[in-house]
C-alpha cells in the first residue's frame, strides 16, 4: 500500500500528542538544502554529470523531510576524490589536513564544502600515516606508560584490580551501586583509549557523499562520526569540541570491526542488590569488614564492559542517508572474548565487549534514513537516543532522533534492531534472520526495544527466529520506559503527551505467522510508564504518512526482496 502525502504538511498539528517542536514539513524533496549551500540540486550544480555513482539522490523517509538530501552532488572537480588508505581519507574529509585532533586533544573540524569521496578497496583506520598497523603497545607508548611491558600484562592487572568480587565489597554509594572504577590503572586505560580514538575516529562534515567504488569497498577498524555534541557541565556546551553536520550520504561500503582495544569495566552498569536482603545476615550496603559487606548479598549482580566505537555514529547531524552498506564484526567476533570474572559476575552479558554499535543515532541527531543495509554478526546494532534524560541545553528529548529503517536485513544479530528513546521511528519492509539457540554465536535478546518516550511505527516486518517452534512475539519486543524517566522528561519542559511511549505495528510475521507484538509489549509494561497505541484511525495523530511518502511491501515479498537487494555491492 502507498501513502502519498501533501508537502504542505504542518507538524504543529500534532503537538498535542507527540511532537516536541514545529519544524519544516515536506515530502520526499524540495526546500532548502542544509550545510554551507542552499537551494535546489539544480541551482547547486547538481546534475547527472556532477552526481556520484551510485547516486547521492533518492533518499526517502525521515532523511528527506525538510530538505533535499544530495550529499556532495555538484562538488567541484577538485572535491571529487578517490581514496585508497586512511591518510587519503583523512585529507579528503578534512580539506587537505592530516590531523583529526589538535595538539591539545581538541577536535579538528571536518570540511563542510561539497565533496564526493570514493572509497576504493579496503581502508584500515588503525594504521599510522605510512599505513602500518598499530598495536595496543603503540598506543600505550603514546601515554609514556612503562608500568607493564605489554598490554597482556596490563589487562591482567586491570582484571585483578577491578574484579567485582573484591571491588564490590566497598560501601555502596548514594545510587545503591558500587563506586565507579578509579585509580592508576583506570587512568592509564582512559589515556590508551583516547590515543586510539585520535587515530581511528574520523569525523564527517556537511555536504558529503562517501561512496564505495565497485563491489569490494571496505572501511575497517574505525569509526565514522557525523557531528559531535559534548557538554562541559549541566549548563555549558563544549563549544571547542562540538560541530553540527548535515546533508550526508554514505552508500555501498562494508564497515567492519570497529574494535576497541581498551574497553572499560563499568561497575555501576546494570548493578543491583535486592533491597529486602540488606541488613540480613552478612548482606550490608556498607563495608563493615571482610565478611560483612555488599559482596555478601546473595542477590548481587551487574557490571558491564563498555566499548567506545560504533561503525557509524550519527551524533549531531541531520538529513543523513545510510544506504546499501554492510556492517559486521569481522573476524574478531564476540564469542572469541572471555567472561573474565567468577560467579555471580559471569553472566553472558559480562563477557569482555570490544564492539559497540553498528549505526547509532544519538545526542543532537535527527532526520536519518537507514535503508537497504545488512547488519550481521553484531550485538548492539542500532541505538537511537543515548540517554534517558532530556536536556534543554542540547535540545535532546521528544521530537529528536527521528529515523526511518526500511528494507534492511539483520542476520545473526542480538539486540537494538532498533532500541529507541524519544524518537519518532518508522520500521518497515525489514527482514530479520536471527537465532535464539543458547549455542548461537550471537544469540537473540530482543529485537525492538521501546525506551523512554519512544514512538515506533512498524509495518510489514518479517522475522525468522531459530529454533523455529519456540519463540513468541515476546522475543521481538522489549520495554524500558520507566515512570521516573517520564517524570524527568516533563521536568525538562516537555508535555506529558510528548513524554509518552507509543507503539503501532501491523503485519509482523514470526516464523511464517502474523503475531501481535503490541499485545506482547503491553504485557511487559508492568509498573513502568504506560504504553499508548499509535492508532492511525485517531486524529490528529502522527503517522509516517504525515511526514513523507513511502510504499509498504506485501509481507510475503519482504524476505526475497530484502535478501536480494540489501547490503554493499548490490547497487
Amino acid at each position: 500500500m502507498s501513502y502519498p502525502v501533501s508537502r504542505s504538511f504542518a507538524p504543529c498539528l500534532l503537538a498535542s500528542l507527540i511532537l516536541a517542536a514545529c519544524g519544516g514539513g515536506g515530502g520526499g524533496g524540495g526546500g532548502a538544502s542544509t550545510g554551507s549551500s542552499s537551494g535546489s540540486p539544480a541551482a547547486l550544480g547538481c546534475t547527472a554529470s556532477t552526481d556520484s555513482t551510485p547516486s547521492s539522490l533518492g533518499a526517502t523517509g525521515w532523511a528527506s523531510v525538510g530538505t533535499t538530501v544530495n550529499g556532495g552532488c555538484g562538488a567541484a572537480p577538485a572535491k571529487v576524490i578517490t581514496v585508497t588508505n586512511r591518510l587519503e581519507l583523512v585529507r579528503a574529509l578534512y580539506g587537505g589536513g592530516s590531523r583529526t585532533t589538535n595538539a591539545d586533544g581538541s577536535l579538528v573540524r571536518p570540511d563542510d564544502s561539497r565533496k564526493i569521496i570514493y572509497v576504493q578497496g579496503s581502508i584500515d583506520l588503525n594504521v599510522d600515516d605510512s599505513n602500518a598497523s598499530l598495536t595496543e603497545e603503540d598506543y600505550m607508548a603514546q601515554c609514556s606508560y612503562t608500568t607493564h611491558a605489554n598490554h597482556a600484562d596490563f589487562f591482567a592487572a586491570y582484571l585483578t584490580a577491578y574484579d567485582p568480587n573484591t571491588w564490590n565489597s566497598q560501601s555502596l554509594e548514594s545510587d545503591n551501586k558500587p563506586p565507579a572504577v578509579h585509580g592508576p590503572l583506570e587512568d592509564a586505560r582512559v589515556c590508551f583509549q583516547q590515543k586510539q580514538a585520535e587515530r581511528i575516529v574520523l569525523r564527517v562534515g556537511s555536504n558529503t557523499s562517501i561512496i564505495g567504488k565497485g563491489t569490494n569497498a571496505v572501511i575497517k577498524n574505525g569509526n565514522l562520526r557525523l557531528g559531535q555534541l559534548r557538554t562541559l557541565d549541566a549548563t555549558t556546551l563544549d563549544a571547542a569540541n562540538n560541530y553540527k553536520a548535515s546533508n550526508i550520504v554514505i552508500r555501498n561500503i562494508t564497515f567492519e570491526d570497529s574494535y576497541d582495544m581498551f574497553p572499560g569495566w563499568d561497575a555501576k552498569d546494570s548493578f543491583s542488590i535486592t533491597a529486602s536482603q540488606l541488613g540480613t545476615g552478612n548482606c550490608s550496603a556498607t563495608h563493615v569488614d571482610a565478611t560483612v559487606n555488599p559482596n555478601a548479598c546473595a542477590s548481587r549482580k551487574g557490571g558491564r564492559w563498555n566499548s567506545e566505537y560504533d561503525l557509524i555514529s550519527v551524533e549531531n547531524a541531520e538529513n543523513v542517508w545510510v544506504d546499501h552498506n554492510t556492517f559486521n564484526d569481522g573476524s574478531r567476533t564476540d564469542d572469541t572474548f572471555p567472561i573474565p570474572f567468577a560467579s555471580p559476575y559471569n553472566e553472558k552479558t559480562q563477557k569482555v565487549q570490544h564492539h559497540d554499535g553498528a549505526v547509532d543515532v544519538t545526542a543532537g541527531a535527527t532526520r536519518v534514513t537507514i535503508s537497504y543495509n545488512t547488519f550481521k554478526e553484531h550485538d548492539k546494532t542500532n541505538l537511537l537516543g543515548g540517554s534517558d534524560t532530556a536536556s534543554a541545553l542540547t535540545g535532546y528529548g521528544p521530537g529528536k532522533i527521528d529515523v526511518t529503517f526500511h528494507d534492511n536485513y539483520w542476520e545473526n544479530t542480538v539486540q537494538r534492531m532498533p532500541r529507541v528513546r524519544f524518537g519518532r521511528v518508522h520500521v518497515f519492509n525489514n527482514y530479520y534472520n536471527v537465532d535464539w539457540n543458547t549455542t548461537a554465536k550471537y544469540q537473540l535478546g530482543e529485537a525492538w526495544t521501546l525506551g523512554t518516550a519512544s514512538k515506533i511505527f512498524a509495518e510489514s516486518n518479517v522475522f525468522e527466529v531459530a529454533p523455529g517452534t519456540s519463540p513468541t512475539a515476546a522475543k521481538l519486543i522489549g520495554y524500558s520506559s520507566s515512570t521516573s524517566n517520564r517524570t524527568k522528561c516533563t521536568g525538562a519542559g516537555f508535555t506529558a503527551a510528548e513524554c509518552g511511549t507509543y507503539f503501532y505495528e501491523v503485519d509482523t510475521v514470526l516464523n511464517g505467522a502474523v503475531v501481535d507484538v503490541f499485545a506482547a509489549a503491553t504485557a511487559k509494561v508492568g509498573s513502568n510508564a504506560p504504553l499508548t497505541k499509535l492508532d492511525p484511525a485517531l486524529t490528529p495523530f502522527w503517522t509516517p504518512a504525515a511526514s513523507y511518502s513511502y510504499t509498504v511491501r506485501d509481507k510475503a515479498d519482504v524476505k526475497a526482496h530484502t535478501t536480494a537487494n540489501a547490503g554493499a555491492g548490490k547497487l
